[in-house]
């Protein structure tokens, strides 16, 4: 038994001495990932994107409100303007570098760096590369639409660029048109992409193409006031190569039921009892009997019979007033990207510029309307019933042509703030009344634009105060280089 113990006594101490120059080696996972794999890191940017999107936090998206679509029957602050109270800015910026573009931009590196073992794989990377820039061009041109000047060249690289400087917001955006316009010519339907780790088209590379022509159609119209000849090359050659023309192309963020996986609004309408539909918007459908009422607004919160709007931006008792429709409280309803919808009514709004589309303003303002509300559920019935209205018809409507088309994608754009804020913004329809109670800062207006972080003022004060200057202030009344009018 001595000698049994003396040999493994020696074993381990041979084992010991053996293994005392590798000691680093010893707490390594030899069958575990240290690097995500890039299929996963664009499956978080698309999961933190769709956040973006969909939430509405009072700490991270206020931009129903500022569209007057909804209003908040406790927390007012956000509703009366105050960008600075929650430095929405930070929770913007944060979300949308850090958590979006950083791993979409690693995801590309990694990708690039890999090695194609055929033509087939040589595809395949194409495709994947392609399918990341169509969704980094996204998220800068939503930095830019908040906030203008915006750290681009410089950006997410703090090694080299530890303080970026902001670069001009109308040269970002020429930039990203130009890598879009790269980013549909490398994408071929003939080879895959990333299969389900894509949670929007689970690697359909027909409907990203799709998509990026329709994200190249708004951004075109975006330019529309402040190069027209850009504009309208842009649009054209977008609408040639083929935007969506279906609801099945529309790119939506599919949530689940478990609590991880749900969608954020579920917390926001069903855990919490304070977001009211605004009375502006409640008055404008109930005027025109709008069938979509129905699905927009929650049906058993009917006052005396009717949907009743809140005073906007007022603390009210959230139980006297109508509320959200059923359908947003569904943990597992959709996120929307981007949708059929919108691209209709872009389209009717190029129309009505002249740009050469295919169709006229009023087909495809009608086309808008038809595709709300088949979405939203509407009967055919219902929806034929509206379009026949005099103050509805694209002929008879009051208003010039760009207002009846502002107006309806006003309220086809219902539970996607921050595009209803932003197109509001661009084509300055319908009206919206700051309310008197708007913190100062507002001058009275609705903002049009949000705000640096506070961090840029104490972390990067060089090249903030270089950017707010660029811009005419550091203001949420200071316009976005793209709204002119």
């Amino acid at each position: 038994m001595r000698i049994i113990k003396t040999i493994f006594f020696a074993g381990a101490v041979l084992c010991a001495i053996a293994s005392c120059d590798n000691l680093d080696n010893m707490n390594k996972n030899e069958k575990g990932y240290e690097t995500a794999l890039p299929s996963a890191l664009m499956t978080s940017a698309q999961v933190n994107y769709a956040y973006f999107l969909t939430n509405a936090s009072v700490n991270s998206n206020n931009f129903r409100a500022y569209a007057q679509h909804w209003s908040t029957s406790t927390y007012t602050d956000e509703a009366n303007y105050n960008q600075a109270k929650r430095n929405l800015g930070s929770s913007h910026s944060v979300l949308l570098y850090r958590d979006v573009l950083q791993d979409l931009i690693n995801s590309q590196k990694q990708i690039k760096d890999s090695k194609a073992l055929g033509p087939i794989e040589e595809g395949i990377k194409k495709n994947r590369l392609a399918i990341l820039e169509v969704q980094i061009v996204m998220a800068y041109q939503t930095l830019v639409d908040l906030f203008g000047n915006v750290a681009y060249s410089e950006a997410l690289d703090i090694k080299k660029f530890p303080l970026p400087k902001y670069d001009d917001a109308k040269t970002i955006y020429f930039d990203l048109a130009t890598r879009l316009d790269a980013a549909i010519l490398d994408l071929n339907d003939q080879y895959d992409s990333f299969g389900n780790a894509d949670l929007i088209f689970h690697g359909d590379v027909a409907k990203w193409k799709t998509l990026a022509n329709s994200v190249k159609l708004k951004m075109g119209l975006h330019l529309a006031d402040v190069d027209a000849a850009k504009a309208k090359t842009m649009v054209e050659s977008a609408f040639n190569s083929g935007v969506m023309s279906k609801e099945t192309d529309t790119a939506l963020f599919q949530y689940f039921s478990s609590i991880t996986d749900m969608n954020p609004l579920y917390d926001d309408l069903v855990n919490s009892s304070q977001i009211n539909i605004a009375a502006f918007f409640v008055n404008e459908l109930n005027g025109k009997e709008d069938p979509r009422r129905n699905f927009f607004f929650n049906p058993n919160s009917k006052i005396n019979g009717e949907y009743k709007g809140a005073p906007y931006a007022q603390q009210v008792n959230y139980a006297d007033y109508s509320n959200t429709g059923l359908r947003l409280r569904q943990k597992t309803n959709p996120g929307v990207i981007f949708d059929y919808t919108e691209t209709c009514f872009l389209l009717a709004d190029a129309a009505n510029r002249g740009f050469n589309v295919g169709a006229n303003a009023a087909t495809y303002y009608t086309k808008g309307i038809e595709a709300s509300m088949k979405f939203w559920g509407v009967s055919d019935a219902d929806i034929q019933t509206y379009l026949n209205r005099s103050d509805v018809a694209f002929a008879t409507a009051t208003g010039t042509d760009k207002q009846k088309i502002a107006y309806q994608l006003w309220i086809a754009y219902y539970n996607r703030g921050f595009e209803a804020w932003t197109e509001y913004r661009r084509l300055d329809y319908p009206v919206l009344i700051a309310p008197v109670t708007a913190v100062q800062e507002a001058e009275g207006k609705v903002p049009v634009r949000n705000i640096y972080s506070t961090s840029d003022k104490t972390l990067n004060t060089a090249n903030y105060e270089a950017a707010a200057s660029a811009i005419g202030g550091d203001l949420m009344t200071t316009r976005i280089f793209w709204d002119k009018f």
